[in-house]
């Protein structure tokens, strides 16, 4: 304690980094031991009888005394095998940010490759996390992306084409498709990412997300029709060409029209997205759009 007075200005700011570190370091282990304090099962066969059985890039492993398997805490979770475990918490506050890969890579001191992989490692863990049994009144519409092949160099399906320029408007080839379902007067959103848009597909991906008291509310798309006599729940429809502007009623779109005009915009900081890493970056604003400020890194 006494050699901190002869510090410069440069090691206070190194030693404060490095207690940052070793506090989030802390801090992570913590969290991923949480849940096995809390289980203790093994995840194949789900047994509680367990010994330790080493240590494995830091973390403590363990053996299943009845399949004998090994596992960590860990196990079956992004976290697994990653190393660097001690930058995770300043990535979720990334994360919970919405900055872009570079500004991601530049905060953690990682190359702009290795925080890609990152970022799509915990993406795609949040994409499986999608609501189900959706009740009360649920407004429906799709909402279209540019068909990008962003970051591909082989087997491109045509030629390359030149960075900026307006995309043109409307579905087709050049457009990917993307359902979207609010549960009306709360944050709970479900989307899917789809090659077309007839009522067969749309059933198929609202199937598993609408409960049997669900009510539909869409806009003139004649498909949710059929989505609603396969699927049996109720059903409305507003169209402001005949039903007049504002949507005033039961059958308006307005909360699914408020969540599409917010995530475009929020999509244009990425400068492009390809679509095969699309869904990841819905799941990553259906994250943030339900917990807005409340969101931690934690």
């Amino acid at each position: 304690m006494a050699s901190l007075e002869g510090l410069t200005e440069a090691q206070i700011d190194e030693l404060r980094q490095v207690l940052r570190q070793r506090q989030d370091a802390d801090g992570v282990q913590r969290l991923i031991m949480a849940p096995m304090a809390e289980q203790g099962s093994c995840p194949r066969c789900q047994s509680s009888r367990k010994v330790k059985h080493g240590t494995e890039f830091g973390a403590q492993c363990f053996r299943c005394k009845d399949c004998g398997k090994t596992f960590t805490a860990t196990t079956g979770t992004p976290f697994h095998r990653l190393r660097n475990k001690s930058n995770l918490l300043e990535n979720a506050a990334c994360i919970a940010d919405g900055l872009s890969v570079r500004k991601t890579a530049a905060r953690l001191g990682f190359s702009v490759q290795k925080t890609f992989r990152w970022r799509h490692r915990f993406l795609d863990f949040l994409d499986q996390q999608k609501p189900s049994a959706l009740a009360g009144i649920v407004a429906v519409d799709e909402t279209f992306f540019p068909v990008s092949y962003k970051g591909q160099r082989k087997s491109m399906p045509r030629t390359p084409k030149k960075r900026g320029g307006k995309a043109k408007d409307g579905a087709g080839t050049e457009k990917t498709a993307v359902v979207v379902a609010v549960q009306r007067g709360t944050q709970v959103v479900f989307d899917q990412v789809l090659e077309r848009t007839t009522g067969a597909d749309l059933t198929e991906a609202l199937r598993p997300v609408l409960g049997t008291d669900a009510v539909l509310s869409t806009d003139g798309n004649a498909a949710y029709w059929t989505v609603a006599e396969d699927l049996q729940v109720e059903s409305g429809y507003f169209v402001s060409q005949y039903h007049g502007k504002g949507g005033h009623g039961p059958g308006h779109v307005q909360s699914v029209n408020r969540y599409d005009s917010s995530l475009k915009p929020w999509m244009t900081r990425f400068r492009g997205v390809a679509t095969k890493y699309l869904a990841n970056y819905l799941g990553w604003r259906r994250l943030l759009d339900r917990f807005k400020d409340q969101l931690t890194p934690e």
